[in-house]
């Protein structure tokens, strides 16, 4: 979305959720930023060095069964379609979903526990 992001992110012990966002929070703006300066510098201006890049806070929801995290799949995957970007969840280019539909890679290493 362009305006914010959706992940099922699992962690192999408790209370790493706060570092894994902070980090990931700084790695993924510092690289957008980088994009942005390099091939749109125009949109760059908009948002620049010093702003804010993130929101200060991050929503979490713990996922305890197959069923809800096929529920938070199925709206994540449908997110960009409610929105009128794309007319099949596939279509979104960063989305999931054509893993989950044929197994097409998405970029990021995905493994199914269900």
């Amino acid at each position: 979305m362009p305006d914010h992001v959706h992940a099922i992110v699992w962690l192999s012990a408790t209370a790493q959720l706060t570092r894994f966002m902070h980090g990931w929070k700084r790695m993924s703006s510092f690289r957008v930023r980088k994009w942005y300066r390099e091939n749109r510098a125009e949109y760059f201006d908009g948002f620049g060095e010093g702003a804010r890049f993130w929101q200060p806070k991050y929503y979490s929801f713990e996922i305890y069964t197959t069923q809800k995290l096929e529920e938070k799949l199925h709206y994540m995957h449908l997110n960009p379609v409610r929105a009128g970007l794309v007319n099949t969840a596939t279509d979104w280019r960063w989305s999931s979903s054509g893993w989950y539909d044929d197994r097409s890679t998405v970029g990021v290493p995905i493994e199914w526990v269900g």
